[in-house]
């Protein structure tokens, strides 16, 4: 059943929301604050650790933000985890000890810290994005007692390396999705974007076919096929273009604007660069 306006806005960061330069554009932003005065969630569903999207949360004032590719909902007013999937320290130990072996560089992220192995000390377009203290796994280091939302493999062939977890990992074991060049998820089994979508859904009383999702590569693909409104920016990968519901704007040209403009028309008339009425 189409309304007037939506239950819920889930969008992507990097490559949607955040244009180039990682900022949100002036119309997106305006969206964002109307929304909110109208009561309207927006939350980003990012493969973003918490606290790698706290930064953003807190500057665009969003309380609830879906992060880890869905493993994790967290609640910034409170500063705590509405729910969050942690990933077997057996499966984990086996992921590390495979990816150390095969000299994989990656990234092990923790609600509150990420860890890095020998080879990701460095890592251009990751650290760019937000700053944080740097951990390091040591060697022999175990795995056990840490809160482990996903592993990521980065520097990397991201297709080949995807397809030799595949081989190696069974799906009862782990979720692998790439998220963009170079880049290769690794979550808890069954765990994705859409599923966590769905649990916070039933949480919230949210109705999947009224929620809106913008999203722009794999492992967006099932938050876009889960929702009734999907849209994918002109720059997101054609696989993902194919299955939304409406191809936007690019990131950095307001590509949320344009998709709620184009679900719910007249939702953003004559709104001001605040998000109030021009009128």
């Amino acid at each position: 059943m189409t309304t007037k306006r939506p239950d819920a806005i889930i969008t992507d960061l990097d490559g949607s929301l955040l244009g180039p330069d990682g900022k949100v554009g002036k119309r997106d932003l305006a969206a964002i604050r109307r929304m909110q005065k109208m009561g309207i969630p927006v939350l980003p569903g990012t493969g973003r650790p918490p606290m790698r999207t706290r930064p953003l949360a807190k500057e665009l004032g969003l309380e609830l933000a879906l992060c880890s590719n869905g493993g994790c909902c967290y609640d910034f007013a409170k500063e705590a985890p509405v729910f969050l999937t942690t990933m077997d320290h057996g499966i984990a130990q086996r992921l590390m000890d495979w990816l150390l072996a095969e000299e994989i560089p990656f990234l092990v992220h923790t609600p509150a810290r990420t860890y890095r192995s020998p080879g990701a000390e460095r890592i251009a377009k990751y650290d760019t994005r937000c700053r944080e203290e740097r951990f390091s796994l040591t060697p022999g280091m175990s795995l056990e007692g840490l809160e482990i939302l996903k592993l990521l493999a980065v520097q990397c062939d991201e297709a080949k390396v995807a397809a030799q977890a595949e081989a190696i990992f069974s799906e009862g074991e782990l979720a692998v999705c790439t998220s963009e060049a170079e880049f290769v998820d690794f979550n808890p089994a069954g765990v994705t974007k859409g599923s966590g979508l769905r649990r916070l859904a039933d949480q919230m009383g949210w109705q999947m076919e009224n929620i809106l999702a913008l999203g722009d590569n794999f492992n967006d693909r099932t938050m876009l096929e889960a929702v009734g409104k999907s849209a994918a920016p002109a720059n997101g990968m054609e696989k993902i273009k194919e299955i939304a519901g409406f191809v936007t704007a690019p990131c950095g040209e307001d590509p949320l604007a344009a998709a709620i403009d184009h679900y719910f028309p007249g939702l953003l008339d004559g709104m001001d660069g605040d998000g109030t009425s021009c009128e």
